[in-house]
């Protein structure tokens, strides 16, 4: 009973650094954007440190570590899809009607010929605008494709081959980043090294948990860990030095990159984990971490004609967290709760964690 009581213990306080980090990548990502739009000179150094990215790794990594837990109580892949879906969909339809209504209403300005199309919001909708060509709605977005195709990866491997198929994951990302490095130096064709690293991560984030949950050694997360922040920079170094990007330099690759995957790493072995008001506010900003993260750009829109430099900042800041709050209560935990109650609970199998 102690022995359970103390694992028990142990998730939970892990579940809390999952959500401090989340909070974290969160905050990241907004100061990224609203400083970019203050025109505060003076913010310069701090958006060459690009947070931006640094927030936007670190979800990923979140993304890897948490996934496994969703087999919980969802044994069928069609379960496990269908939770996924219910996570994601609710909040970014909630963020597109939002979006809409304030075009409709006047309160942000529309783009003629872009804003007006059926075809552009269907395909927004669809999450497949950086695919066909399509202008981009709400920018922030381009992440959850990725987002999703990191879901069908693990549900692929863990519903066909089971805890093997995770191995076998683990074990082809690097390899298959290595021979992606080589290709690219060897053709002279630039690669996206950025998008493959995002799925890359929440590979490395799973395997973290596996060893949180005692499926594989120190030796083997550790080994995936050294492997992951080696083969990114040097992945980086290629995309964005060996090659040229009209707007990220190589220093705006390596240094975010390698911080949020050391914090990563550091925060889930309990080497770091704030105490006292500033764990508590992390805490809060996890939560409701999402809508954080999709609704800000509308806020920033729709204070843009009426403030700038840090006034702009704080106004963003100030409507960004009680409408987050409020979507999270409102839009988000009704998804996931009919994500729950949509799947009836059945037997795990073996396979499942």
């Amino acid at each position: 009973m102690e022995r359970e009581t103390t694992a028990a213990g142990r998730h939970q306080r892990r579940i809390g650094v999952v959500d401090m980090l989340r909070g974290l990548a969160a905050s990241a990502v907004v100061l990224q954007h609203v400083a970019e739009s203050s025109g505060r000179a003076e913010l310069w150094p701090l958006l060459e440190a690009a947070p931006g990215v640094f927030g936007v790794v670190l979800f990923f990594l979140i993304s890897g570590f948490v996934i496994p837990l969703s087999l919980r109580g969802a044994p069928r892949w069609q379960d496990f899809a269908l939770r996924r879906l219910l996570r994601i969909y609710p909040l970014t339809l909630f963020a597109f009607a939002l979006l809409a209504g304030l075009m409709a209403l006047g309160a942000i300005p529309a783009l003629p010929g872009i804003s007006d199309s059926a075809y552009v919001w269907l395909i927004n909708l669809l999450l497949l605008q950086d695919f066909v060509g399509v202008p981009g709605l709400l920018g922030v977005t381009w992440t959850l494709p990725i987002e999703f195709a990191w879901y069908g990866l693990f549900g692929l491997c863990v519903f066909t081959l089971g805890r093997r198929g995770l191995g076998l994951l683990a074990l082809a990302f690097p390899l298959g980043l290595a021979a992606l490095i080589v290709f690219s130096l060897l053709s002279g064709v630039r690669l996206p090294f950025g998008r493959i690293g995002m799925l890359y991560a929440a590979v490395v984030g799973m395997q973290v948990y596996r060893h949180a949950e005692g499926e594989i050694s120190r030796g083997q997360v550790v080994g995936s860990a050294a492997a992951f922040v080696l083969l990114m920079l040097i992945a980086n170094g290629v995309a964005f030095g060996y090659f040229t990007h009209p707007s990220i330099r190589l220093h705006h690759a390596l240094v975010p990159w390698l911080l949020a995957s050391l914090l990563f790493f550091a925060a889930l072995s309990g080497v770091a984990t704030p105490q006292g008001w500033p764990a508590r506010a992390l805490l809060f900003l996890g939560r409701i971490s999402f809508s954080l993260y999709l609704l800000h750009p509308i806020v920033m829109v729709l204070v843009a004609p009426y403030a700038e430099g840090y006034g702009f900042i704080i106004a963003v800041c100030g409507l960004t967290v009680p409408l987050a709050w409020l979507s999270f209560t409102y839009v988000e935990t009704p998804g996931i709760a009919l994500g729950r109650a949509l799947v009836r609970p059945r037997p795990a199998p073996a396979a499942s964690f």
